[in-house]
């Protein structure tokens, strides 16, 4: 009798330990799940602030922008690479005037020049900018330029400091140095980026999958773009300024 008691105690110990084990554990489940809930989210959070942020980076850059609903594009300005190099400081970007009725000349841009047997210049710089990016090896003498006032891409020879040498129709007016097209579009739940050389050769990289909404708003200065996640349906806007 005291064996079955004892028994009897034996499995009641056993069943109140396995409840008392179900029930401890379960806050740990649930804790468990939530902290990997909350780090899934965070992750995902991170990935769309590292797209809005790449996209913010090219909009900052950008001239001539032109955007829908789910799509950006603009040209990518390269004076700010250009004076970002402390070597060409005393490079000063201006416009391009006519001269004396007879030739046109862009005061103190100093597209090219010869310096102890080195080239030096914009034209220097800008193969090295073009090379950067990664677009493609540019073994050419021109340089190309927007031109601020009649909207256009233009193209000059530089083989001078500042004298203008066009190829097509002649111009005059401010202008920025520009080394490459850039588009920002959503297409089957991604977001890709396509960047051409202004030769007609383009590039397309994918920035981010897994969206369902790539979508730009404009209010007063501020163009807002917003990216929503397939996953967790987790979207995120950022606010960018020229």
């Amino acid at each position: 009798m005291k064996k079955a008691f004892s028994l009897l105690e034996l499995v009641l110990s056993l069943i109140i330990l396995g409840v008392l084990i179900v029930v401890l554990a379960r806050p740990g489940v649930v804790l468990y799940e939530y902290a990997f809930k909350v780090k899934k989210t965070n992750e995902i959070f991170s990935d769309i602030n590292q797209a809005l942020l790449s996209i913010e980076k090219i909009y900052q850059t950008c001239i001539d922008v032109k955007h829908t609903k789910h799509s950006l594009e603009c040209y990518m300005g390269a004076n700010d690479d250009i004076f970002y190099d402390l070597s060409l400081k005393k490079f000063n970007f201006s416009g391009v005037i006519l001269d004396d009725n007879q030739s046109f000349i862009s005061p103190k841009s100093h597209f090219h020049f010869i310096e102890n047997g080195i080239s030096k210049g914009v034209l220097s710089h800008y193969k090295d900018i073009v090379a950067n990016k990664k677009l493609k090896i540019y073994p050419d003498d021109y340089i190309y330029l927007y031109d601020l006032q009649h909207q256009k891409l233009r193209m000059i020879l530089a083989d001078d400091k500042e004298k203008i040498h066009f190829i097509g129709e002649k111009w005059s007016g401010f202008y920025s140095v520009v080394y490459a097209y850039v588009k920002v579009y959503f297409e089957d739940e991604k977001i890709y980026i396509q960047v051409g050389d202004l030769n007609h050769k383009q590039k397309r990289f994918l920035l981010m999958q897994d969206v369902f909404q790539l979508e730009f708003t404009q209010e007063s200065k501020a163009l807002k773009a917003t990216i929503c996640s397939k996953k967790q349906n987790e979207c995120l806007s950022k606010w960018m300024f020229l």
